[in-house]
C-alpha cells in the first residue's frame, strides 16, 4: 500500500483521469463512427438522387462511376458499385466487378413514399409556367447564355423524346424529386451502405464499402492511444505540481512540530497567503502551542518552586536528625531509625535538587558555571570509589592522559557519577565494569559498559525518559526513582555533548557520553 499521501494524490489523479479520457475517447470514437456513416449514407443518398434524372450513355455513367469513386476518396474500384436501369428494368449500366451473389432483381427499389418530404427538388432547368412573369422564356423556348454563340440551340440542350434512355446525353434532372432510401447489406462478407433512388423512368443504385470507414477510424483511434498516454503524463506532472503547492502548509507544519520542544513552545507560523482551510490548520497549530507553552510554563514552575521551596526544610531537617542521632548514643534502637530516617530524607533532597536541574533544563536555565577540567583526573577517582563501592565486580578501564576540557565540574562528576551507579546497581553477581575512552578530532568519548541480562527492546527509547525504570521488579531493590540518566543527557546536552546507549547485546550494556574538547 502507497503511505505517501502526495503519491497517492497522484496516482488517483491519473487513474481517475484516464478513466474518464478512456470513456471520452471510446464516446468519442462511437459518435465519429456514427457521423461517419451518417455523412456516407447522405452522401450516397446524394448522389442516387442527383443522378436518377439525368439521361447518360453507358459511357457517361463509367465516366460519372470514376469520378464518384475520386469523390469518395476510395482507392480502390471495388469499393464502389453503380446500377442504372430504366423503368423496364433494363440495365442501363452496372459496374464491371460486380459481385455474384447481389441479385439486381431484388433490390427493393424506392417507391414513391419513400421521397424526402417537404422540400422542392432544386433543378438545374425549370420550365416557367406558360403565364410567367415578363422576361422569363415560355414553355419550349431556349433561351441561350450570355457568353453562348448565336444560332440554333445545340441537340444536347435538350433529350429528343424518340431517343432511348440508354443512349440519351447528358442531361439535368427534371420534374418532382424522386424516392430515395439508404440501406444496409453485406456483401461478401463486407458491409456495404447503398443509396437507391427511383422516378418513373429510371433506378439508380450507388453502393460504397462501409469497410473504408475502418480505416479512417483506425486513425483516429491510433490518435487517442497516441494522445492519451501523453495527457495522462500531463496530468501526473500537473498533480505532481498541485500536490506540491498544495502540501506546503503540511510542510510547514512538520517543520514547526518538529522543531517543538521545551524550548521552542514559543514559536508561532504565519497563515499569510495560505488558503483558508491551511490558515485555519495553522490557527488551530498555534493556538495548541500557545495552551502547551502555557502549560509547560505552570508545570516547570511548579517543579522548580517545589524543589526550591522543599531544599530548606530539608536542608533543616537533615541537619536535626544528624544532631539527632550524635545525642541518641546511648539508644541504639533509636540511633538506627534516626538514620533510617536520614537516609530517606537526603534521598528525598537528592530528588529535590535533580527536580530543580531538569526544571532549569526545561525552560534553557541552566546555570553551568565553565572552567578548565582535568577529566582524566575525574575518571581516575570515579574508578577509585567504584573499586570500593563495587569490590565484588571486576573493574578495568583504559583512560587517555591529558584530556581536559571547559566545562562544570560538579555537573559532569554527577553525570559520571550516576553512570558508574546505574553499572553497579544493574550488575550481574560476579560482573564487571569497563570504563574506557577515545579522543577524537573535536570530542571526547566516554564509554562506560557492565555485564547485565540486556535491556528489552520495547524499554531501549523510554531509558532517558523521568521516572521510568526499566526492570520494575528488580528497581524494587535497588536505589534510584529514574531522574539519573535523564539529567545526564540535559547536562551533557548543556555542555554542547550527548549521551546514549549504544547497541547493546544479550550479556552486556554499554553508555557513550560525548562531551567537546577545550
Amino acid at each position: 500500500m502507497i503511505k505517501s499521501f502526495r503519491t497517492r494524490l497522484i496516482w488517483l489523479s491519473v487513474v481517475v483521469s484516464g478513466l474518464a479520457l478512456m470513456a471520452f475517447g471510446a464516446g468519442s470514437w462511437w459518435l465519429i463512427q456514427g457521423i461517419q456513416i451518417e455523412r456516407l449514407d447522405a452522401e450516397v443518398r446524394a448522389h442516387a438522387e442527383r443522378e436518377v434524372g439525368r439521361l447518360r450513355s453507358a459511357f457517361a455513367w463509367q465516366r460519372f462511376e470514376a469520378d464518384v469513386l475520386t469523390n469518395f476518396g476510395l482507392r480502390q474500384s471495388r469499393d464502389l458499385l453503380l446500377l442504372a436501369q430504366d423503368a423496364a428494368g433494363q440495365e442501363l449500366y452496372r459496374s464491371p466487378h460486380w459481385p455474384s451473389n447481389f441479385d439486381t432483381a431484388r433490390v427493393p427499389w424506392p417507391s414513391q413514399q419513400d421521397a424526402p418530404q417537404p422540400g422542392p427538388w432544386i433543378q438545374l432547368l425549370r420550365p416557367p409556367p406558360p403565364d410567367g412573369p415578363r422576361g422569363l422564356p415560355r414553355e419550349g423556348q431556349w433561351t441561350p447564355p450570355k457568353d453562348a454563340p448565336s444560332g440554333r440551340p445545340p441537340d444536347t440542350a435538350r433529350p429528343r423524346m424518340d431517343m432511348p434512355l440508354g443512349m440519351a446525353a447528358d442531361m439535368p434532372p427534371t420534374g418532382p424529386r424522386p424516392a430515395s432510401k439508404v440501406i444496409f447489406r453485406e456483401i461478401a462478407g463486407q458491409p456495404w451502405r447503398i443509396g437507391l433512388a427511383s422516378t418513373e423512368r429510371a433506378h439508380v443504385l450507388i453502393a460504397v464499402n462501409a469497410a473504408v470507414i475502418d480505416g479512417e477510424m483506425t486513425s483516429v483511434r491510433n490518435a487517442f492511444l497516441v494522445a492519451i498516454p501523453l495527457a495522462l503524463l500531463m496530468i501526473g506532472a500537473g498533480a505532481w505540481v498541485l500536490s506540491s503547492r498544495a502540501l506546503r502548509p503540511l510542510k510547514k507544519l512538520s517543520k514547526a512540530t518538529r522543531q517543538v520542544t521545551a524550548k521552542g513552545l514559543d514559536q508561532r507560523l504565519s497563515s499569510m497567503g495560505e488558503d483558508l482551510e491551511f490558515a485555519e490548520l495553522i490557527g488551530v497549530f498555534n493556538s495548541m502551542l500557545e495552551r502547551l507553552e502555557r502549560s509547560f510554563q505552570q508545570a516547570n514552575r511548579f517543579s522548580a518552586d517545589a524543589a526550591h521551596e522543599l531544599k530548606t526544610p530539608l536542608a533543616i531537617l537533615q541537619g536535626q536528625l544528624e544532631r539527632a542521632i550524635q545525642q541518641a548514643e546511648n539508644r541504639p534502637a533509636l540511633q538506627r531509625d534516626l538514620t533510617s530516617i536520614l537516609d530517606e530524607v537526603r534521598r528525598l533532597s537528592t530528588i529535590s535538587r535533580k527536580l530543580l536541574l531538569l526544571s532549569q533544563a526545561d525552560a534553557g536555565r541552566m546555570r553551568i558555571f565553565k572552567a578548565p577540567f582535568d577529566l582524566t583526573s575525574a575518571l581516575q577517582d570515579v574508578m577509585e570509589d567504584t573499586q570500593m563501592l563495587a569490590p565484588h565486580l571486576k573493574i578495568t578501564s583504559t583512560i587517555d592522559a591529558g584530556l581536559t576540557m571547559a566545562a562544570d565540574s560538579s555537573l559532569i562528576r554527577q553525570v559520571l557519577h550516576n553512570l558508574i551507579s546505574n553499572a553497579i546497581k544493574y550488575n550481574l553477581p560476579e560482573g564487571w565494569i569497563h570504563l574506557v575512552t577515545h579522543r577524537l578530532e573535536n570530542r571526547i568519548e566516554v564509554c562506560v559498559s557492565n555485564a547485565s541480562a540486556g535491556i528489552p527492546v520495547a524499554d531501549e527509547g523510554k531509558l532517558f525518559e523521568r521516572f521510568y525504570r526499566a526492570d520494575t521488579a528488580h528497581s524494587r531493590q535497588v536505589e534510584g526513582v529514574g531522574l539519573g540518566l535523564s539529567l545526564s543527557r540535559e547536562i551533557a546536552r548543556a555542555h554542547g555533548g550527548d549521551l546514549m546507549l549504544k547497541a547493546q547485546s544479550g550479556q552486556s550494556v554499554e553508555f557513550v557520553l560525548l562531551l567537546p574538547l577545550a
